[in-house]
């Protein structure tokens, strides 16, 4: 009676270990995918405003989009690029979003410079910069594979089927 019952904790024990592990595993992609929907909806938020960025609307956007940033450093492994790619991302918003410079009392020459780094930021952002994030964070946010509970399920089910035909009685016939 007593291996019954310890074999039956053990079990139970494993199955708690499994369901906190997929919690935690949950947990992650959530935390994660909310970093993808911060960026998209700062993405549109800056390619509506055209660069204005008045209105308070805009302005939670843009703060938590510069918080997803830096939760991303620590959420994604840093040879994901993830962070990089945001971080490249912020930088730019600053440009299109960023306070205007009257460009009308710059040099000629300074004034290009403003133009073209401006033009090279809306660039970025508008260059596949989400389909890029979005293959970037595929593997972090891949839950089309079977969850580790089935597996295991499945392979205590084989378990209890062997257990079951091996100590099966035969009838005395």
């Amino acid at each position: 009676m007593a291996i019954l019952i310890s074999i039956l904790a053990s079990v139970v024990a494993l199955f708690s270990l499994i369901v906190s592990a997929e919690k935690f595993r949950l947990d992650l992609y959530g935390k994660r995918f909310d970093i993808y929907v911060r960026t998209v909806k700062f993405y549109l938020a800056l390619m509506r405003t055209e660069g204005t960025s008045d209105g308070s609307a805009f302005a939670a956007l843009r703060d938590d989009f510069a918080l997803a940033v830096r939760e991303s450093q620590f959420l994604f492994a840093p040879k994901s690029g993830i962070y990089d790619l945001l971080s490249r991302l912020n930088t730019a918003s600053f440009r299109i979003a960023g306070p205007r410079v009257e460009t009308q009392a710059l040099p000629a020459e300074r004034r290009a410079e403003y133009q073209n780094q401006r033009f090279e930021a809306v660039m970025l952002w508008n260059n596949g910069s989400i389909e890029l994030l979005e293959a970037k964070m595929a593997p972090y946010l891949n839950y089309h594979y079977v969850a580790t509970a089935h597996y295991v399920a499945t392979a205590f089910a084989s378990l209890l089927a062997w257990i079951r035909g091996r100590f099966r009685r035969e009838p005395n016939i």
